[in-house]
This record gives C-alpha cells, sequence and structure tokens, in this order.
C-alpha cells in the first residue's frame, strides 16, 4: 500500500517515477530464470492470483529473466507460492525476504539500470566512518540481494553498491563501508548467506585515497 494513502498502488502505473521505497510493504520475492518467455507468463499468473505489487519483470544479461514483487508478508508468500509452481524447471534461484532492510530499497532500484545511467558509488569518500569496505560478488541476484541484507542486518554497515544482473553477465555484487571489525562481522554474514553461489569476497581494511567514494568509475 502507498505511503499515506488508503490506495493500493495501481499494477500499471510507472513506479519508477514514484521510487520503490515510496512502495509499501516489507516484504521482497525475487526469481530469476533461465526462460524469457516463461518469466512473461510467471509474471501474468503472479499479479492475477495475488495482490502483490510486480516492481519488475525483464529479460537480463545471459538471456534469463528476473522478477521482483513486493508487499506485505501474506501477500507475497502467496505470490511467491504460484510463481515458483509455474516457472518449475526454468527457474534457477528464487529468494523470498519477509523484511527486506530498509537501505536496500532504492538501491535495488537503481541495481537493475544500465551501467552508464547507474550513479557511481559516492558518499563515503569524506565519511570518518568508513574506515573499511567489502566487495561480494555472487552467482545469482537472489544470492547477491539475501547477502547485502544479511551484512546490513548483522553491523552498522553501510551498503553503498549494488549491482543487479544487467550488464555483468546475470551476476551480482555489492560494497558496503564501516568500521573494520564491523565489516568484517558483515562479511561473514555475506559470505555465510551466499554459500556455494558466493563468487568471491574481497574486504579492504583501509582503501586508498584514489579508490575512496569510488570503486568502479
Amino acid at each position: 500500500m502507498a505511503a499515506g494513502s488508503s490506495q493500493p498502488p495501481d499494477p500499471g502505473a510507472d513506479h519508477t517515477a514514484l521510487g520503490w521505497t515510496a512502495l509499501g510493504g516489507p516484504a521482497l520475492g525475487v526469481l530469476e530464470l533461465a526462460s524469457i518467455a516463461r518469466g512473461a507468463r510467471v509474471a501474468d499468473v503472479a499479479v492475477k492470483q495475488a495482490p502483490s505489487l510486480l516492481l519488475m519483470s525483464r529479460p537480463v544479461s545471459g538471456g534469463a529473466h528476473l522478477l521482483m514483487m513486493r508487499g506485505e508478508v501474506a501477500e507475497v508468500e502467496e505470490s511467491m507460492k504460484l510463481a515458483r509452481e509455474v516457472a518449475a524447471g526454468a527457474l534457477t534461484d528464487w529468494l523470498e525476504l519477509p523484511y527486506l532492510h530498509d537501505s536496500l530499497w532504492p538501491l535495488i532500484e537503481r541495481g537493475v539500470a544500465p551501467l552508464t545511467d547507474a550513479p557511481a558509488s559516492t558518499g563515503w569518500r569524506d565519511d570518518p566512518e568508513a574506515e573499511s569496505v567489502a566487495i561480494v560478488e555472487t552467482r545469482t541476484v537472489c544470492a547477491g540481494v539475501h547477502a547485502a541484507d544479511a551484512a546490513a542486518k548483522t553491523a552498522p554497515v553501510v551498503v553503498r553498491d549494488l549491482r543487479l544482473a544487467v550488464g555483468i553477465a546475470g551476476k551480482a555484487y555489492f560494497s558496503f563501508t564501516g568500521a573494520l571489525a564491523d565489516v568484517e562481522a558483515a562479511a561473514d554474514a555475506a559470505r555465510v548467506i551466499a554459500a556455494d553461489r558466493l563468487i568471491e569476497l574481497e574486504l579492504i581494511a583501509r582503501p586508498a585515497d584514489e579508490i575512496r567514494g569510488r570503486l568502479f568509475f
């Protein structure tokens, strides 16, 4: 339900104009499929059979299809159950988070923008609390989002970048900053969640001035 409104969001509206943070419901559902055609059918079933808001249904790098939905916990559970049934053998990964960390909603929205349109990692070049930075790279979008959520909930770190599938062969990566001990704790949590879907996790205890605030440029 839209913030400050008694009316549910219009499923046909351009939600990019509002920003996903403004759209209600704490739960996130993500599905990754190997088939673009099956992905379109799954999206149709998900919005017809349950009241979740479909945030995204689009082909991504590697010929895969990515769907994301948001809503109340029970709504997303219902939509995801039906979606997984229809996806069947085309489903390559899925994620259901009842309460996504609030800081990740705007990052997820930006995470699927073309690389040329995505904002650079800024805001921590002169942040005295950004002592260290970690970069986590995963094989799937679901693993990346879940690991970022775990990192943000484990320690007082700030997730700075989150890139999902587009332009990076369907993979995901994110970075986060904080005091060294906090970054280490958050990195451990991310590593556990990503498990065998983790490609690499690197921690830079004291980033060089040349890359502070702009790891990728």
